[in-house]
C-alpha cells in the first residue's frame, strides 16, 4: 500500500486529472482503466513492479514458512501464480508497454524464490544453532 502510495504521489497532477472523469456504467469501468494505462508516466510502471517485486518476496516468504520441504519450489510456484494474474491483466488492459511486461518475468520468479530463500537459510541456520 505505501508503494503505491508513493507512486500516486509521484503522479499526483495525472491522479487528479483522472479522478474528474465520471462512470456511468460497468463496462466502462475497463474503457477508464485502459485509458488510465495508456495515459501513465513511466513512473507509474516502475512504482508497480516495485509494489510486485516486494510482494512477490512476502508471498514467497509466507509460503515458505507454511511448506515444510521444497521451500523455494513453492515459493517459486507463488511467483507462477503471480506473474498469470499479472498475465490475465496485461490481455485485458491490452495498454501497457513492452517493457513493462517483460520486466514481469524478471521480477515475479526472482523475488518469490528469494523469499522463500531467506526463510530457507534462516530455518537452516536455526538447526545449526
Amino acid at each position: 500500500m505505501t508503494i503505491i502510495l508513493l507512486g500516486a504521489t509521484a503522479n499526483k497532477q495525472w491522479f487528479d486529472e483522472l479522478n474528474n472523469i465520471e462512470i456511468q456504467t460497468k463496462s466502462d469501468i475497463f474503457l477508464y482503466w485502459r485509458d488510465v494505462v495508456a495515459q501513465a508516466p513511466p513512473n507509474f510502471f516502475i512504482a508497480l513492479l516495485t509494489a510486485y517485486g516486494i510482494g512477490s518476496i512476502v508471498g514467497g516468504v509466507v509460503t515458505a514458512m507454511f511448506v515444510p520441504q521444497a521451500k523455494q519450489a513453492y515459493a517459486m510456484l507463488i511467483g507462477f501464480i503471480l506473474f498469470g494474474i499479472a498475465v490475465l491483466d496485461y490481455f485485458f488492459i491490452n495498454q501497457h508497454p513492452t517493457w513493462y511486461f517483460i520486466s514481469l518475468l524478471f521480477v515475479f520468479f526472482p523475488f518469490s524464490w528469494l523469499g522463500g530463500k531467506v526463510v530457507d537459510e534462516i530455518q537452516k541456520r536455526n538447526k545449526i544453532l
